[in-house]
């Protein structure tokens, strides 16, 4: 009797996977809510919905973006997590939010 081999994906692949896709939905997200500037229809968007579906597994990802330059996915996080690491004086200030929740990963031992 032939034996079927065992799929066992990598952590490596099924990393690479999980950012494959979160890239292809947050260009999908970019591409059709760029010229928006209503907060209710970008958060949502069908893409970011599904992104933040995601759940954890993309926390590592948007950190690392948020390293690179503040953005939107301040947003997300809150979504994802519950928490909101943003002091009321800097709501609304996207640069301001994501130095928070950049602290806000390196407390909770993320890496990105």
């Amino acid at each position: 009797m032939a034996s079927t081999p065992l799929n066992h994906a990598s952590e490596a692949t099924r990393a690479e996977t999980i950012e494959q896709r979160f890239r292809s939905l947050e260009a999908k997200w970019v591409a059709e809510t760029g010229h928006l500037s209503s907060y209710t229809a970008i958060v949502g968007h069908p893409a970011f919905r599904e992104i933040v579906k995601m759940g954890e597994a993309v926390i590592p990802l948007m950190l690392r973006d948020l390293e690179e330059r503040p953005g939107l996915w301040v947003w997300a996080l809150h979504d994802i997590t519950g928490e909101n690491p943003v002091p009321p004086t800097d709501a609304g200030k996207i640069g301001r939010m994501s130095e928070a929740w950049l602290r806000w990963g390196r407390d909770h031992d993320y890496r990105w």
